[in-house]
């Protein structure tokens, strides 16, 4: 899946950069070599898709001969949807998630769809390994866990003693030796599935039991990190 970004702030109307030619021929721009560069703000990428008139799957330089291609083109009405942009990140063009204001209210939260962004359609879960936190547990996801500079993940309760044989690993695994556990994540059941998140954020959106955003706020999903892990929104100013 291509790497996507939480897209918080969006600048419309800032004139596109000039990027000038020697960044795309390994020049960062201060006379040193590296990596290419795509572009220098988010207004130097466009949206694309496998044809000009499908849905957005990806980004890429507005100089991109498949972006050019499809200036212009005039398609029938479509009903994509609106919870992603582009971004620059590092020099490189990706495809965000945009914060979406919702308005409904949803039992397991809200869906992804297939660029990994959430929508204001609720998920809907046909099967679980878990109904609530406690039924998980943390497990390593590797034979060194994070414990020991590997990674950690989250399992049913009832199959951790199955999970660790199936994993296979020697009695003295090589490691890196580096704790590298995030010490704020712990075991959570969302939507049906054992995973490793933080706690629900204060002013998290979107199932019945969490609070209605008041005054002037909205529940916007892809708004921030914590509550995109357990699928939900936060309740922030809508832009």
């Amino acid at each position: 899946m291509r790497r996507l970004l939480l897209l918080f702030v969006l600048l419309p109307g800032c004139p596109d950069s000039q990027l000038d030619a020697g960044a795309f021929n390994g020049d960062d721009g201060d006379g040193s070599s590296g990596a290419p560069i795509e572009c220098r703000v988010a207004t130097d990428c466009g949206l694309g898709a496998a044809k000009c008139c499908d849905c957005p799957t990806y980004a890429a330089p507005k100089t991109d001969p498949a972006i050019q291609a499809c200036t212009g083109v005039m398609c029938p009405m479509m009903t994509c949807p609106e919870n992603v942009a582009v971004a620059c990140n590092a020099g490189h063009c990706e495809l965000a998630c945009a914060p979406v204001a919702c308005s409904q209210t949803c039992a397991d939260g809200f869906a992804l769809d297939a660029n990994g962004c959430l929508t204001c359609e609720c998920a809907v879960v046909t099967s679980r390994e878990c109904l609530a936190d406690p039924d998980c547990t943390e497990a390593p996801a590797d034979c060194c866990g994070c414990a020991k500079g590997g990674a950690d993940t989250a399992v049913p309760g009832s199959q951790l003693a199955d999970y660790l044989a199936g994993l296979n690993c020697p009695q003295q695994p090589s490691c890196p030796g580096t704790n590298s556990c995030a010490a704020t994540d712990g075991p959570t059941c969302v939507q049906g599935a054992c995973d490793l998140a933080g706690p629900v954020p204060a002013g998290a959106c979107g199932r019945p039991e969490l609070p209605t955003c008041a005054g002037m706020d909205a529940c916007l999903v892809n708004a921030d990190p914590d509550a995109t892990a357990h699928r939900l929104g936060i309740c922030r100013p809508p832009a």
